[in-house]
């Protein structure tokens, strides 16, 4: 995703580095979010400059309880709130109100888009797209802010679990001028120092 094209791979891949996974970038693929795990879910935040990125990656399950293409209306209304959900990027994350950040912009990629804001990927292949053929689908997100005062961002509260209670936790990654880090996040530590 765009975390590392904004500001370079290097700081996300020090944090792979770190944990000793393997480095490269993704494209969306499926590994992007390491295996996939029913109510875990994955955030990488980079902060360079004015601009914070977030990357938020999820399988569906977590988000609105199932994983195929929905088949009724209730389902259909499902994914349109989820995705509603998730386009309120300023409701689910709060940086530190000293660092004075405004939500830029929201990319939303979901395998069955409901509100015609679908963003398309080049390189995924059309199983990918409809779920895998595992019946596993994932939805990604990304958040821009642009940061006023940069200096005094030093936490992300995430509103994640509040606003999906099926998610139990969120893998985060973290580059910032402060150094890059992992920590994983639960509803009753939701919080991410940065």
């Amino acid at each position: 995703m765009a975390c590392a094209a904004l500001v370079g791979a290097a700081p996300l891949q020090a944090v792979h580095a770190h944990e000793g996974h393997e480095t490269h970038e993704h494209h969306g693929d499926h590994e992007a979010h390491a295996a996939h795990e029913h109510g875990v879910a994955t955030l990488r935040v980079v902060s360079a400059d004015t601009v914070l990125m977030i990357e938020f990656a999820s399988p569906l399950d977590n988000l609105v309880g199932f994983e195929h293409e929905p088949r009724t209306d209730e389902q259909r209304k499902a994914m349109a709130d989820a995705e509603r959900l998730l386009r309120d990027g300023a409701g689910l994350f709060r940086p530190s109100a000293g660092a004075e950040c405004l939500l830029l912009g929201v990319k939303l990629d979901s395998p069955w888009p409901q509100d015609g804001h679908h963003e398309h990927r080049h390189g995924h292949d059309e199983a990918h797209e409809a779920g895998g053929d595992d019946g596993h689908a994932d939805l990604e997100a990304e958040y821009r802010f642009e940061c006023a005062t940069p200096d005094r961002l030093k936490v992300l509260q995430t509103r994640l679990f509040d606003t999906f209670p099926r998610l139990r936790e969120l893998r985060a990654e973290r580059a910032t001028a402060s150094g890059q880090g992992s920590a994983a996040l639960t509803p009753g530590k939701a919080d991410l120092p940065l």
